[in-house]
C-alpha cells in the first residue's frame, strides 16, 4: 500500500471521521494547492452501477480539486479537494464534494492508470423521513486540452 501525499492525508482524517480540532478547521478552509493529478482532464461517461454508462462526462483535476463536469452541470456540485495514495503503479483518489442547496453528497474512488481513469460515486441525499444512495460508475481517457463535455439537458 501506498503513502498519501502530504497535504492531502490530514484532510483525509478530516473525511474518515478521525479529525481533530486543527484538521477540523482545515477543512472549512480547504487547501487548494497543487496536487499531483493536477492539470489533467479526463473525457468519459457516467452510469448507474451495473447498467451501461450512457451519460458524457468530463472530470477534471485542478489546483488540488477535482470535479465532475456534468454533476457541477446538473446540480451545482463544487469542485472539492482530492487526496491521492500510489499503488501498484496506479494512483488512487477520493474525494468528497456537498451539494450546496440540499443535504446531498457524492463520494467519489477512483484511479488513474496512465491515460485512463475508472471509478465508482456514491451519491447519498438525506431527508428527515428517509435517506436514498446510488452508486455510479465511470470511465474515460485523458483529454489532450481541457474538454467539457458535459450535457446541457
Amino acid at each position: 500500500m501506498g503513502i498519501f501525499y502530504r497535504p492531502y492525508l490530514i484532510a483525509l482524517i478530516a473525511l474518515t471521521g478521525s479529525a481533530t480540532a486543527s484538521t477540523a478547521s482545515a477543512d472549512a478552509n480547504p487547501d487548494t494547492s497543487a496536487g499531483p493529478l493536477d492539470g489533467m482532464t479526463f473525457v468519459g461517461m457516467l452510469g448507474p452501477d451495473g447498467k451501461p454508462k450512457d451519460v458524457p462526462d468530463s472530470f477534471v483535476f485542478e489546483n488540488g480539486t477535482f470535479v465532475s463536469k456534468e454533476c457541477e452541470l446538473r446540480c451545482q456540485y463544487p469542485a472539492r479537494p482530492y487526496f491521492v495514495r500510489e499503488e501498484g503503479g496506479k494512483t488512487l483518489f477520493i474525494s468528497e464534494t456537498q451539494c450546496p442547496y440540499k443535504d446531498a453528497k457524492i463520494v467519489w474512488r477512483g484511479e488513474v492508470d496512465g491515460d485512463t481513469i475508472r471509478g465508482e460515486s456514491t451519491w447519498v441525499v438525506k431527508r428527515w423521513y428517509w435517506t436514498h444512495e446510488d452508486t455510479y460508475e465511470f470511465e474515460g481517457k485523458l483529454a489532450p486540452a481541457a474538454t467539457d463535455t458535459a450535457s446541457s439537458d
